[in-house]
């Protein structure tokens, strides 16, 4: 792991212990004043066709829908639902790495499933009925379609 102060551009931020594990990198841009500034990265600036970002995105899709749809849910309970997928995409890359005969660190593996569940637990788990039925006059219109045939 660099020092920021080493190398000003490009500082590294090491993932994990592991030799196959793959480093963040954060660029770092000047401010008028010559100061490094970060640009943060997010979900939707990544490239999607990647299995990773498929995986952790489907996971995302089947918890907002198990809770009603993403529109139903606080912004911290959003937060919650997109730091336990991504923990679930990375837990199941290293359970597939073991089953592969790979060595893995099972105290990250643990330590990833109990955080995940910390995550989970904050916004529950039990699936959300959504209300799906239809407004006075939507019902009216379907009524009024339906004798126009």
């Amino acid at each position: 792991m660099t020092d920021a102060a080493d190398n000003k551009n490009t500082p590294q931020i090491d993932a994990g212990r592991e030799a196959d594990a793959p480093s963040l990198r954060v660029k770092y841009e000047a401010w008028p004043d010559g100061q490094p500034k970060s640009r943060l990265l997010t979900l939707d600036t990544l490239d999607r066709r990647t299995a990773a970002y498929r995986e952790t995105n489907q996971l995302i899709t089947e918890i907002y829908a198990d809770l009603g749809g993403e529109d139903r849910l606080s912004a911290a309970e959003r937060q919650m639902v997109q730091h336990g997928a991504v923990l679930g995409a990375y837990a199941t890359d290293l359970e597939a790495r073991y089953l592969k005969g790979q060595r893995i660190d099972l105290t990250a593996l643990c330590t990833i499933l109990n955080t995940q569940r910390r995550c989970f637990d904050a916004i529950g788990y039990q699936r959300r009925p959504r209300d799906v039925t239809p407004s006075l006059q939507g019902f009216l219109d379907n009524l009024n379609a339906e004798e126009a045939k």
